[in-house]
């Protein structure tokens, strides 16, 4: 693999002597993972350099603890994604590979540079300058699988950046939206069981001779077209009493038509005072709410013709 840039001086940022004396370890992939930790002050700058393809990191399976550390410290501990800053530190005491490229990255080690590429890596970094550090971002996956941490470090030479997750965050959210779905759903089960209990009282208390009222209409407007007009009545004053009691049921005036068809009746049958009598009977039962104007319409042509009649006996 070729190097395509010469390293570059962003800036030079300074360190706490971060990386001092870090070259004298001889440490593989295969070693436990050691945390890094910094030194006396010093004038070591951090030295951004490039490469032609981003990079995954091999080994961090060895350092699975200071991976776990790294996350933890950003309040993450079931892992996620995050891109930090990664310090490229050369190895040339590695038995295994002179030219070993440790990654650190926020003061742990999290694997290698792999070593099909550490030659060129190595080149880089000794390019910058003796105590400098060479820098490159790094995207860093890792999941807390019951104790257990599992990552994928990618040395970012394309500089392309990812979103910052939180693995415990996204599965809060996740949880809570499924907990929001389910309990939309059992209201709605619960609100149609309620409905459905409701027909099922309605159509109880509303039923004449094991048949909802309702049901009925179509039988109570053949009777008044043949002129069955008391057959018509009866049934109606039983429809009456279930319009009644359904509305008990559902806590709302009762439906007006039995009432209304039972004036019509009783008017054809001139028995003027019992349609008086049934009209002054729905609005008692309507109580506190409004009677349907139709119906007032009605009792007050009711009033005037059973006084009328009343007058003429």
């Amino acid at each position: 693999m070729g190097l395509i840039e010469e390293p570059t001086d962003p800036g030079g940022a300074s360190l706490a002597g971060f990386f001092s004396r870090l070259f004298s370890s001889g440490r593989t992939d295969a070693e436990p993972a050691t945390r890094i930790a910094p030194t006396a002050a010093t004038n070591e700058r951090e030295i951004a350099v490039s490469f032609h393809e981003d990079l995954e990191v091999s080994g961090e399976a060895y350092h699975r603890d200071g991976i776990g550390r790294i996350f933890r410290s950003l309040g993450r501990a079931e892992g996620g994604v995050t891109m930090q800053t990664a310090h490229l530190i050369p190895e040339p005491e590695n038995k295994y590979d002179r030219t070993a490229v440790r990654v650190i990255v926020m003061g742990e080690q999290v694997g290698h540079v792999p070593q099909e590429a550490s030659a060129a890596i190595f080149r880089i970094c000794a390019g910058i300058g003796r105590g400098n550090v060479a820098t490159v971002l790094a995207r860093i996956w890792a999941r807390n699988d019951e104790g257990t941490w599992r990552a994928r470090v990618t040395l970012m030479f394309s500089g392309e950046r990812e979103t910052e997750k939180d693995y415990a965050a996204e599965r809060l959210e996740a949880e809570a939206y499924y907990a929001e779905r389910e309990a939309e759903r059992e209201r709605k089960t619960a609100d149609r069981a309620a409905r459905e209990a409701e027909k099922e009282a309605r159509r109880t208390a509303g039923a004449v001779d094991g048949q909802y009222w309702p049901l009925l209409k179509p039988s109570i407007a053949e009777l008044k077209r043949q002129k069955r007009f008391e057959e018509a009545r009866d049934l109606l004053e039983q429809c009456i009493d279930a319009a009644e009691r359904e509305s008990v049921i559902v806590g709302s005036t009762p439906d007006p038509w039995p009432s209304e068809q039972i004036s019509v009746v009783l008017r054809r049958l001139k028995e003027y005072s019992q349609e008086l009598a049934y009209l002054e009977r729905y609005v008692a039962a309507c109580g506190d709410r409004d009677a349907p104007e139709s119906v007032m319409a009605r009792l007050s042509r009711s009033r005037l013709s059973a006084e009328r009649d009343q007058a003429g006996k």
